[in-house]
């Protein structure tokens, strides 16, 4: 099997550790296989869910590697799950959702002409894609990409998360926007979206939410085409 270019990373803590193995199978059922695996454990609740995983991995023949990491807020772990790596190509899946087994296959057919490739959802049943994502369309503060969108290793290097952002991956697609990144997206489904009762997006206040938009509005003031 030949060379994907592409790592598939997650972090995660407490008991989200109980939807690793699910996220496992998702991957090893690629077919296209990434290249690389990454957790990173931020203080998961139960070990053998993450040992399960692990062997879910290794039986599909691809290679991982697990860290430890303190929790200091979502950019954070996102940026100490790639750190690991050294694919070209990255895709932060988020430990409680779901690859649909064409997703790398269907993001590499759009690698070519881009540097980031917004993959599709499926959202209580309801498909949500963006076949039409642009830089500007993502400066004009437009929903484009979930947060498991591919992206080039090189860029995140140039601008990683912020750390100080606690949730929303928006500012980081705004970050790579004025870079001058170019956008792609799939008309079609890639993963799945997962709410459950202790989603993040469940625990968020209207107080959350302002600032969420005021840093995003913020980065797109601040940032400048280099």
């Amino acid at each position: 099997m030949g060379h994907s270019g592409i790592a598939v990373v997650t972090s995660g803590w407490g008991g989200y550790s109980r939807y690793l193995p699910g996220w496992a199978w998702s991957v090893a059922a690629q077919t296209v296989r990434p290249d690389e695996v990454v957790i990173v454990d931020c203080g998961f609740d139960d070990w053998v869910q993450v040992q399960t995983a692990t062997r879910i991995l290794a039986e599909a023949g691809i290679a991982f590697a697990v860290r430890q990491s303190t929790y200091l807020g979502y950019g954070a772990a996102r940026n100490a799950a790639v750190e690991v790596t050294s694919a070209e190509w990255v895709i932060h899946l988020d430990v409680d959702d779901r690859l649909f087994s064409w997703a790398i296959a269907d993001t590499l057919a759009l690698t070519a002409a881009a540097d980031v490739v917004s993959l599709g959802a499926l959202h209580r049943g309801e498909a949500r894609c963006f076949p039409r994502v642009s830089a500007q369309r993502i400066l004009d503060e437009e929903l484009g990409c979930f947060s498991c969108a591919a992206f080039r290793r090189e860029l995140w290097e140039r601008r990683p998360w912020h750390t100080y952002n606690d949730w929303v991956d928006s500012t980081f697609w705004v970050g790579l926007a004025h870079l001058g990144a170019r956008f792609a997206g799939s008309d079609r489904p890639q993963f799945l979206y997962q709410d459950h009762p202790d989603s993040t997006s469940h625990r968020l206040t209207h107080i959350d939410r302002l600032l969420a938009a005021r840093q995003l509005r913020a980065a797109c003031a601040q940032w400048t085409l280099t």
